[in-house]
């Protein structure tokens, strides 16, 4: 262990390895705090540990440490294991902790740089029949501490026993499979648990890229009808997209409440068991994709007194969700929504709510008995209700909207209603006319981001720096300094003239590089080993550029990442890109270990391209896929020897948000001729519309389950260019790319 000389640390030390440093009055006896400086240390004061006796681990780095903490306390006595310093214990390397015991607390310590050797960081039992009760889990991070391969399972703390207390902590950078944090219930000694989860902060956790990418679980299906009883309030969950269920309830008679969701996309889901409510919560979207709100599953749920605003997500992530059952559900499918109801909640500026949502031959169990009232529902779509089913099941009254949009759920439409912002941070009916009885309550105090996680830790800006303007003269040279002296939201202005790079220029900031006088005045050229190599973390904006590959087989980006630490993003603007003969590599290419939130290429021009454009298939990856979108609209691709994209994922799971694809308005000539143009396997979302395909190869596209829109009609195909369109089901379906499919 390394740590910082201290002249009181050095006189303890030298009188044993396991000392009495301090003395304390508590409860009429004398406390003991042992100062240790290493793991045999440790070992030692555990095993002398008595009620409210403190533990503090000396700070520095403990590298490697395999902790177990198992002691007894007493309510007013609790056994502490603790950081000497706040903040200043940094447990790394191959490290966890497992807790066993009654009244424990642990605090201060940051778990980094490393991961779990189990499959979970945090054990709230040392074994099967040593579960942990009443401990108290406090002011301790647990930041980028992910195994390697992102398909490796495991969770950051994993709830047993009864009773617990998990506040103030901060978790954030997950990018492994698994649940962040778990409470689980299989034993009659972790049920009616009455667990407390508050006031912590959940901060990024970048989207994963498959199944398992839950912020928190509380059960799974096969408990799903035991009681949990579980408390999660008072959380600050930011920017958490690991999946599309961020909270996922697979138990019984759990509350959700006073919580924030801050530009998290996914949902809270009441996914199996029932008897749960979500009330008092507050969801702000501030426009980001993919931000969905609740979504409601089996029976007695309540959903209550929310306020959700600037929400886009649609069907399964809509701002309300409401899902069709299987009849005689298994407890792993989708039990009948019953018993329902949604009351007094705001939904603001939001693009869809849906009822009967996934209805299909096996989901073909509409809700019943189920009311929503009360509700305040503003939105500017022409569409914002979705009905895929019977909803006579539900009952509405007293709904209030100022949109014609929301006829279909019977919604009193007032066309004046206004809205102010009140000192909550939140809008409300404005004027003399609204009584004020529908919406959420105007008493709703959203816990401030300050407030949540540990005082010691600090906390990145919420919002992306806006950077600087940075000119750059037409010198290679020049350009790599500037590129590796950028900082996060920096602008790179090329000079006129030509930029030859002899490697590619390592991104993993949000850079946007732009180049004089339109595509015409800035080049860049590169040579066999590529142009940008992208790693996590890189938002990539080319803005009126010429890019040209100048020889070898070399993609010219490439996503690199021989493990997963988050994603990444590319836009291309008015650039137009070439190849020389004997240029042959992709475009766009990717790690399997790497994924990119969404890759945009508008008003492009790719001419002579001897290789393919997008390379993401997602081929042989068992389920994982590359990329949750990508957008081409307003381009032109002609003489591309191979397919414009390859791109999609295997399997049929639903925890995903992508892979989608849109391409409309664009021209391909001779584009993958003989061969495929356009492949995509198992995508959920389409756009493709309005193009012109001349002289080009075979579009094949296999459907994938989620129901996103799935639009294909106006596009002028030669008779060279045919279409194989496969349903969900493997079935093929018949449909032309200029008649298509809604």
């Amino acid at each position: 262990m390394t740590t910082t000389p201290r002249h009181y640390r050095h006189h303890c030390l030298k009188l044993a390895a396991v000392l009495m440093c301090t003395a304390t009055a508590f409860g009429g006896a004398m406390a003991k705090d042992f100062l240790v400086s290493d793991q045999k240390a440790y070992g030692k004061a555990l095993k002398r540990v008595k009620a409210g006796d403190r533990i503090l681990l000396a700070d520095g780095e403990w590298k490697d440490f395999e902790i177990t903490f198992e002691a007894t306390g007493t309510e007013d006595k609790p056994v502490s294991l603790m950081a000497e310093t706040p903040g200043e214990v940094y447990l790394t390397g191959q490290s966890n902790l497992r807790i066993g015991g009654d009244h424990l607390v642990i605090s201060g310590l940051t778990f980094t740089d490393g991961y779990s050797p189990s499959d979970e960081v945090i054990s709230f039992r040392t074994d099967d029949d040593t579960l942990a009760s009443h401990v108290r889990f406090t002011e301790n991070v647990i930041e980028d501490f992910s195994k390697p391969d992102r398909t490796e399972q495991d969770s950051w703390v994993v709830l047993y026993g009864q009773n617990n207390r998990i506040d103030h902590n901060a978790f954030l950078g997950k990018t492994n499979k698994g649940p962040t944090m778990i409470v689980r219930l299989i034993t009659p000694d972790s049920q009616n648990n009455s667990h407390l989860i508050e006031q912590n902060f959940f901060g990024e956790r970048p989207p994963l890229g498959g199944n398992g990418g839950e912020t928190l679980r509380i059960g799974v299906s096969q408990t799903s009808r035991t009681n949990s009883g579980t408390i999660v309030r008072q959380n600050y969950f930011e920017r958490c997209d690991g999946e599309v269920e961020i909270i996922s309830i697979k138990s019984e008679g759990n509350l959700v409440a006073e919580n924030v969701f801050y530009e998290s996309r996914g949902s809270v889901v009441f996914r199996h068991g029932g008897r749960n409510e979500v009330s008092r919560n507050v969801f702000f979207g501030n426009g980001v994709p993919d931000t969905g709100g609740i979504r409601i599953i089996n029976d007695n749920q309540t959903v209550r007194d929310n306020y959700l605003e600037g929400l886009r997500g649609r069907k399964f992530l809509g701002a309300l969700v409401v899902m069709n059952g299987v009849p005689n559900s298994p407890e792993n499918r989708y039990h009948q929504v019953e018993n329902a109801l949604i009351e007094n909640n705001s939904f603001i500026d939001f693009v869809q709510m849906g009822f009967g949502v996934g209805s299909d031959e096996e989901r073909s169990a509409a809700p019943v008995s189920s009311r929503m009232s009360g509700n305040l529902l503003l939105s500017d779509e022409d569409t914002p209700v979705g009905i895929f089913d019977d909803v006579s099941g539900i009952s509405f009254d007293g709904n209030v909207t100022n949109s014609a949009g929301f006829a279909a759920i019977n919604a009193d439409t007032t066309p004046d209603l206004t809205l102010e912002r009140a000192e909550n941070g939140l809008l409300y009916p404005a004027g003399a006319s609204v009584d004020g009885s529908f919406g959420a309550p105007r008493d709703l105090s959203p816990i401030a981001r300050s407030e949540t996680g540990p005082r010691h830790y600090q906390k990145a800006p919420q919002q992306r720096p806006a950077g600087n303007v940075i000119d750059v003269e037409a010198n290679a040279a020049a350009f790599r300094k500037a590129v590796m002296d950028a900082e996060p939201g920096d602008t790179l202005k090329l000079d006129v003239g030509e930029f030859e790079l002899a490697e590619p220029l390592v991104i993993s900031i949000d850079i946007t590089i732009e180049g004089t006088a339109g595509m015409q005045g800035t080049s860049i050229l590169s040579t066999k080993t590529g142009m940008f190599t992208l790693d996590a973390g890189a938002n990539l904006i080319l803005k009126d550029l010429s890019l040209t590959q100048q020889s070898g087989n070399a993609p010219l980006f490439h996503a690199r990442g021989e493990i997963y630490r988050g994603d990444y993003r590319l836009e291309l603007n008015d650039v137009s890109l070439t190849a020389d003969a004997s240029a042959a590599g992709a475009v766009l290419s990717a790690d399997p270990a790497t994924f990119a939130r969404e890759v945009i290429l508008d008003d492009v021009a790719v001419i002579g391209w001897t290789g393919s454009i997008i390379s993401l298939s997602g081929y042989g990856l068992d389920g994982w896929y590359l990329s949750d979108e990508i957008i081409i609209t307003n381009s032109h691709f002609s003489d591309v020897s191979g397919a414009l994209i390859e791109f999609g994922r295997e399997g049929r799971d639903e925890s995903t948000f992508g892979p989608r694809f849109t391409l409309t308005d664009s021209q391909l000539e001779n584009v993958g001729a003989g061969d495929v143009a356009i492949d995509l396997e198992g995508i959920d979302g389409l756009r493709l519309y309005d193009n012109q395909l001349t002289d080009t190869g075979t579009v094949n596209i296999r459907r994938r389950v989620l129901g996103l829109p799935f639009e294909m009609s106006g596009n002028a195909a030669a008779s060279s260019t045919s279409l194989t369109l496969f349903g969900v089901n493997g079935k093929a379906i018949d449909a032309s790319l200029s008649e298509g499919i809604q």
